[in-house]
């Protein structure tokens, strides 16, 4: 019960309650004060476990190119070790890259489901709940499952003495996946390959993402540095696959193949198929993550770990939803005449990408651009993107809630910088406003698109957290936007996170 006292201490008596009140009808007949009072406790204990994976997390953004990885490396082994070795029961696919890890790896589970086999995945980060990093079956983890591993786990933590909140959370989602008795699991990285937590396992098939500029002062300051990294998941005997890369990602790729004695196969999307695919995956860099996704499932079938069942296969791809990846909202509250897009694009090739596939979508109306970023990005390259961008009319800088978000003061900056370069138009200066929150921001992009009665587009981008935050607004203003098991209504139980 203390442990209720403190959660409701910290997040307010009338959230706990309400969260708590809420799940007990929707769920749980019977005794209501019995009923609350379990889930009050369990609520705090999940809070707890929440908290004690971030507690040691570092957000002044000035990590170094890998400190004694190897050291690391071994301490992770030996939390393995002490809870029992929770990869030896799991089949994996494995994946990496830049941007597009969230997505292959959704599709990748959303496929071998529809081949008839139980499913964890384990994704970072989250846009509303915690429990969006850890799936079973293709439903957030529950709670209780969190508060259940987390006995496991913190003892192991602190009988070692140091653990990183991302070795945490990869022994959490292990634990999880082997208390539901899963049989397979989908793992993304978390940054990197070569070094991360994830490439303990002994996978299957790998796949890996486009490949670009993104966490330099980690991995290293060139796309070849970069790749090298994310090469290092490529493992002998494994195949291995990738979408288009750039010549030198792609050279990287190769030799670390050759290097372990293993096939690579560069996945090419079929322009054929974008007719066929679900909207979010129509941009052309998502066509090509699709494409992976079929040939590692290709690859585990002619390897006889799964049947073959490409239409199955298509219809979970169909089917697959991840939110904030080109979602569009038409028609919202401020916005009636035009759409909203949401995307979590946070670096530079993200966006750059990102606006060509706004442009080849919708190229004849009107841009109204919303940015926000974390300050470990480069915030002047993305705005020199979103400068340059054809028909934009307007560009409003946000902050998230995330402790390393960039003040909207620093965005207009860069503005004035690229200016001052003379890389930006002195009109950049005027289309470029702050907002102080979300839904003032979408008050600024229909005043900008008045006289576009008939269409416009508004892109909501530049980080997870800028994205989330919007989509939290939207769900409170209109819930009608989103569909009634939506992730952003799960925020509302949730312990503050910062990660």
């Amino acid at each position: 019960m203390s442990a209720c006292k403190d959660y409701v201490a910290r997040h307010g008596v009338h959230r706990a309650i309400e969260a708590a009140v809420l799940e007990v009808l929707r769920t749980r007949p019977g005794n209501p004060i019995l009923a609350i009072s379990k889930l009050l406790i369990t609520d705090a204990e999940y809070a707890e476990a929440v908290r004690y994976t971030f507690a040691n997390a570092d957000y002044n953004g000035l990590a170094k190119r890998y400190q004694n990885p190897q050291e690391n490396w071994d301490r992770f082994q030996r939390l393995l070790v002490s809870i029992d070795q929770p990869f030896r029961a799991l089949k994996c696919v494995h994946i990496a890259g830049t941007n597009g890890k969230g997505t292959t790896s959704a599709l990748c589970e959303q496929m071998l489901r529809s081949s008839g086999v139980s499913v964890g995945l384990y994704t970072s980060p989250h846009l509303h709940s915690f429990r969006e990093r850890i799936r079973i079956n293709g439903a957030l983890v529950s709670k209780q499952a969190i508060v259940d591993a987390m006995r496991i786990v913190r003892p192991a933590v602190e009988a070692l003495g140091y653990a990183s909140p991302f070795e945490k959370l990869t022994a959490l989602a292990l634990v999880c996946f082997r208390n539901a008795g899963v049989e397979w699991a989908v793992l993304e990285t978390g940054l990197g390959g070569r070094w991360d937590c994830t490439n303990h396992c002994s996978p299957l098939v790998c796949g890996v993402t486009r490949i670009g500029l993104d966490h330099m002062n980690v991995l290293g300051g060139t796309v070849r540095l970069i790749a090298g990294e994310k090469a290092g998941i490529i493992k002998g005997g494994v195949p291995a696959f990738c979408v288009p890369q750039q010549p030198e990602a792609l050279e990287v790729l190769q030799a670390a193949a050759a290097k372990v004695g293993t096939s690579l196969v560069e996945c090419v999307a079929d322009p054929a198929d974008a007719a066929r695919l679900p909207a979010w995956l129509r941009p052309s860099h998502q066509q090509h993550n699709v494409a992976m996704a079929f040939r590692l499932m290709e690859a585990l079938a002619a390897a006889g770990h799964l049947p073959r069942k490409p239409d199955a296969w298509r219809t979970a791809r169909d089917t697959a939803l991840w939110p904030a990846r080109f979602e569009v909202l038409c028609p919202t509250p401020l916005l009636p005449a035009q759409r909203l897009v949401l995307d979590v694009g946070h670096n530079e090739p993200a966006v750059e990408a990102l606006l060509r596939s706004v442009s080849d979508a919708y190229g004849p109306e009107p841009l109204v651009v919303i940015f926000g970023a974390n300050f470990d990005k480069d915030v002047r390259k993305i705005v020199e993107l979103i400068g340059a961008a054809p028909r934009l009319c307007q560009a409003i800088a946000v902050q998230s809630s995330h402790p390393k978000a960039v003040p909207t003061s620093q965005v207009l900056a860069e503005v004035g910088a690229a200016v001052e370069a003379t890389v930006l138009g002195a009109e950049s200066l005027d289309r470029w406003v702050a907002a102080a929150s979300m839904l003032e921001a979408l008050e600024a992009a229909a005043r900008a698109l008045v006289t576009h009665a008939n269409g416009g587009t508004v892109l909501c981008c530049g980080s997870v957290f800028v994205v989330a935050d919007m989509r939290a607004a939207l769900a409170r203003q209109q819930p009608r936007l989103f569909r009634p098991d939506d992730w952003a209504f799960d925020e509302a139980g949730e312990p503050p996170l910062l990660m």
